[in-house]
């Protein structure tokens, strides 16, 4: 079954986005910015942190809807022999994934497998 956002939902997140954008377009070319952005890397350091702000963004948004399709799908599969995945009964663990504009941190419920005795992490739906 596809996972799809309400269209309530995605035009919150569409103008949060849109918002958090025109931050970052004013803080390139607003008022005095062109004369207090003087240099190549102080313009460049500029735009490369508004970049990476919004893409942490992206992928806080995106991580969010991973952990409710997880409290939704209980039962997982392990990743090692297949068996089902039970709750720890825990509180979820702090999690860093990094990707290539840097890391996002997201906390995750770990399930237990008793056949290879190993916690795994799902990423994603039930198969």
């Amino acid at each position: 079954m596809a996972r799809e956002l309400s269209a309530e939902e995605r035009t919150r997140l569409k103008a949060e986005l849109f918002q958090k954008v025109e931050g970052g377009f004013e803080r390139m070319f607003g008022e005095g910015k062109l004369d207090e952005l003087r240099t190549f890397v102080q313009k460049d350091n500029q735009a490369c942190e508004i970049v990476d702000e919004l893409w942490q963004w992206m992928m806080e948004k995106h991580l969010e809807k991973d952990e409710q399709t997880d409290e939704v799908d209980a039962k997982r599969r392990c990743p090692w022999c297949g068996g089902i995945g039970k709750s720890r009964g825990e509180a979820k663990e702090h999690r860093d994934l990094i990707g290539e504009r840097g890391s996002v941190g997201f906390e995750r419920e770990g399930l237990y497998c008793a056949r290879c005795r190993k916690v795994f992490f799902p990423s994603g739906p039930a198969s």
